[in-house]
């Protein structure tokens, strides 16, 4: 996350005379808080990666849940959002990559989550398979000395 924050403050430092030009403040007002902008912006845009990807793994953990049931696997969420969010580390790099090239790779949202599931789909492969269904045992109350 770290590492996707740090380009997406390199792009906003490389953009924001754009942005700022456009805006209505006079020069001299941005100059009082230009050493506050920058510093602002970056840990504002990790914060907002960072829980950008905590939802994407919560969604992609509850759809983990149901490939678990599909494939007959003993799993837990919080198993599977471990899972997914190491799934979604190539996504991650997937999108990100498209960014930095200007937006040249088609459905690139489309790619990255259907990686993130394919991931998903084979990890639940190795969880423990579900056990024979228990037959129910007659309860018999404690002998007495």
């Amino acid at each position: 996350m770290f590492f996707t924050a740090v380009l997406s403050f390199v792009n906003f430092s490389i953009s924001s005379r754009d942005i700022l030009a456009d805006t209505e403040i006079p020069a001299e007002e941005l100059k009082g808080i230009g050493p506050l902008l920058y510093p602002a912006a970056f840990v504002l845009q990790f914060l907002i990666s960072t829980f950008y990807f905590y939802i994407k793994a919560s969604i992609a953990a509850l759809a983990g849940m149901g490939m678990v049931r599909i494939r007959g696997r003993r799993g837990e969420y919080r198993h599977l959002w471990r899972t997914s969010a190491v799934a979604l580390t190539v996504p991650t790099l997937i999108l990100l990559s498209d960014d930095l090239l200007g937006g040249i790779i088609p459905l690139a949202t489309v790619l990255s989550w259907a990686a993130a599931f394919v991931y998903i789909w084979l990890a639940v492969g190795y969880y423990p398979k579900n056990g024979p269904s228990k037959r129910p045992v007659a309860h018999k109350p404690p002998a007495r000395s």
